[in-house]
Formats: C-alpha cells, structure tokens, sequence
C-alpha cells in the first residue's frame, strides 16, 4: 500500500477477480497441474478484532474477521460481522497496491499496511446498505471496523497524553458526510488526563467541543461507556484505543468509536475511526 489511508473501489465479482489476476500478469483459468506451471501461491490468512454497530457498547470486539488473501494471483476472501451473523464476501489484491472488496461489501475504507501481509489493511472500515441509517440515497452505514490483532490495546490516558486525532470516519467517509468533510473534526488527549472532542460535522456526532474528564477518558478507554450529553454521540460512548506496527516497521495509532442511545439490545448503534 502506498497511502496510510484508502478508499476502495468495489467491483462485480467477476470483474474482481479479471482485474486481480490482470494486475500481477497472469490469466483467468490458469492452469497449475502442468509439470511446467508454478505452484499456487499458498494464500495468507490475516485476522482482526471486528467492532460491529449494533454490538453491546462495552469496549470489546465483538468478535474476529479475517482476510485470506493471494497477494495478487487468485481471488480472496473476507469475513467479518458479528458470530451467527457472519458475512463473506470477495477480496483480492495486486502487486500495484490495490484491493477489491466483493459484492457484498458496498463500500470500504483501509489504513496503513498489516505487518503480516502487506497486501491487506492494518485497519478496516466496512460498510453497507442500512435501511434509514447512514448517508447517500443508498443508506451507506458502517457496519464493522476491524482492528489487526497484532495491535496493542491503549487503556491509559497518558500513554496517550498530547496526541491529537484529526481524522474521523464514519460511514466510509472522512466526517461521516457526503460530501466528505475534511476538517473542523478533533480529538485530543490532553496532558492532565482529560481530552478534548470537536466535531463540526461528526456524522452519528453532535456538532459542538465536550471535554471528558481524566475518569471518564479512563472509563471510555477501559470499557465502560461515559455519558456526554444529547443525540447520539455522547448518550454512551466507549473509545477503543490502539497502537500497532504497519508492514514498514512504522507506528500507527488508531481510536474505535462506538456510541448509542443505549448501551445494550442496539437497534441504531454506530462505529466510528478517530485516525491521527
């Protein structure tokens, strides 16, 4: 991957699998039982913590998706949602850095490159089609954010202290918006323990500045959902804290937000990425 941040294109299946193969040289219906014909690659399994938005608020993935990849030769696949509920669609790479999700994901979001397979993300956002929920006239909704389990899990405020977060995402897009909305959008962890939000078009967030508190920064960050104020963003909120090595050796920081209305039996919940 040549950006830390990269939205994907989404193609029919088959069209998925033609661009894959095209893109490292080879051919679809490749022939491999020949005594001449190279070995199929052996395909690389890369798994992730699966935050999903209608998951009880408490801090913890829901449960693990994985991405079984080619790197380029064949199609993949990928696997994520919560476990009874589970959804696998297509997913392939090429050597050129580029990733196709299948048709069973209407849109997707990658950051930074995993240390286990450089072909597929570090971190994830997934979205689809949400009858009356998400943006755009197709209800785009992000449903799941995957999280490498290589990552590191960040429950203390001051390891995070002096960090700034100028990035959020939701519904695969920078502010939750369409249009996009690539500023005014900040979350910082002050020196004292306490941090700072401001969100000017925040998605599921109310538009304003709310400070937290050094105990609720500690509560968010271990699990326990802190109450901000009215609308969605802030009636329980958890922030999920991560740092985690790309393929590069490079470190990366990455902060899983999950708020509701109501903190269990969601009907509305959602996930969110603060992204430095």
């Amino acid at each position: 991957m040549n950006l830390n941040i990269k939205k994907i294109s989404l193609f029919t299946a088959a069209a998925l699998l033609t661009m894959a193969l095209a893109g490292c040289g080879a051919s679809v219906g490749v022939d491999y039982s020949g005594d001449n014909s190279p070995p199929p690659p052996a395909p690389i399994a890369t798994s992730y913590y699966d935050f999903n938005y209608l998951q009880t608020v408490n801090g913890s993935p829901v449960g693990q998706a994985n991405i079984i990849d080619y790197s380029g030769f064949d199609g993949g696949s990928v696997t994520f949602g919560p476990p009874g509920a589970q959804v696998t669609s297509d997913f392939a790479s090429d050597q050129n850095g580029n990733d196709y999700w299948g048709n069973s994901v209407l849109a997707a979001l990658e950051f930074d490159s995993n240390p286990i397979d450089s072909y597929v993300p570090a971190v994830s956002m997934v979205c689809n089609s949400v009858p009356h929920s998400g943006v755009g006239p197709q209800n785009q909704t992000s449903t799941d954010v995957l999280v490498t389990t290589t990552a590191t899990q960040i429950v203390s405020s001051t390891q995070l202290a002096g960090m700034s977060f100028g990035q959020y995402y939701e519904n695969c897009q920078q502010g939750g918006t369409i249009p996009e909305t690539a500023s005014g959008d900040a979350l910082t962890f002050n020196a004292d323990g306490s941090a700072t939000i401001a969100t000017a078009n925040g998605g599921s967030q109310v538009n304003a500045t709310v400070t937290l508190t050094a105990a609720q920064v500690s509560s968010a960050l271990q699990g326990t959902p802190v109450q901000i104020g009215g609308g969605a963003f802030g009636a329980y909120t958890t922030l999920t804290a991560y740092k985690y090595a790309t393929a590069s050796g490079a470190l990366s920081y990455a902060i899983v937000e999950h708020g509701s209305s109501t903190p269990n039996n969601l009907t509305g919940g959602y996930v969110a990425i603060w992204y430095p």
